[in-house]
């Protein structure tokens, strides 16, 4: 039980100190007035729904007769279970909303949120495997394929948010995009067949953050070309 805790906080530890560092000193919400303060709000208020939803969805896509009870619901350090698609999927509807409503630029801060959670990512999934003690071919893959994402995102779009040299989104897109392929590789090594994919819940909730993502990409990749005339 106290181990499970353990992780989580660490993982919300690193969350916000990446967050901190990328938005602290950020031209564009120096420029409107956002504070590190009214981000972090989200950032909690974002995290505590993520938590709700995470083990929502996990009671959905595994239905047994202990989480029907309220404190089989709520305990999930005893009776664990916590859906990572299910948490992004919440805390993603969460933000939305929550930027939305406080008129920050939404763009920028998916991708913030997004740089933050990819570099907590690696160490909840490591957390994961010392928690289970069932590391899988398909976790080591997803696990070094994380770690190339966050090499990827820190050397090269990272600086490029900074500068404004892409647009707002778009590596919030990318890492939706990535994500869900990278579990769905996963889900396929551990779990090879056609009769797995369709019976697994999760994928089609994958496949279809899959898709949002590819298809909100498109759409921002040419509206940027009508934008410039091409």
């Amino acid at each position: 039980m106290q181990f499970i805790i353990f992780v989580l906080i660490l993982c919300l530890v690193l969350f916000l100190f990446r967050l901190y560092h990328l938005a602290s000193d950020d031209y564009v919400f120096i420029k409107k007035n956002i504070s590190v303060e009214q981000i972090f709000n989200a950032a909690i208020i974002c995290s505590l729904i993520a938590l709700l939803s995470a083990r929502f969805f996990y009671v959905i896509l595994n239905p047994l007769h202990i989480f029907l009870s309220p404190l089989g619901f709520l305990l999930f350090p005893y009776f664990p279970g916590l859906s990572l698609v299910g948490g992004i999927l919440g805390g993603a509807i969460a933000l939305f909303f929550y930027a939305r409503s406080r008129r920050f630029p939404i763009g920028r801060v998916f991708d913030f949120f997004s740089l933050s959670f990819l570099f907590s990512l690696p160490f909840g999934l490591v957390g994961y495997f010392l928690l289970s003690q069932n590391v899988t071919t398909g976790g080591i893959v997803s696990l070094v394929m994380y770690l190339v994402m966050l090499f990827s995102a820190n050397i090269y779009f990272y600086p490029k948010i900074g500068t404004l040299e892409i647009k707002d989104g778009t590596t919030s897109m990318l890492f939706l995009i990535f994500f869900s392929l990278i579990i769905l590789l996963s889900n396929a090594i551990d779990n090879p067949g056609s009769y797995y994919f369709i019976n697994h819940r999760e994928n089609i909730l994958l496949t279809g953050m899959l898709i949002v993502g590819i298809i909100l990409l498109f759409k921002q990749e040419m509206m940027g070309r009508i934008g410039s005339g091409r």
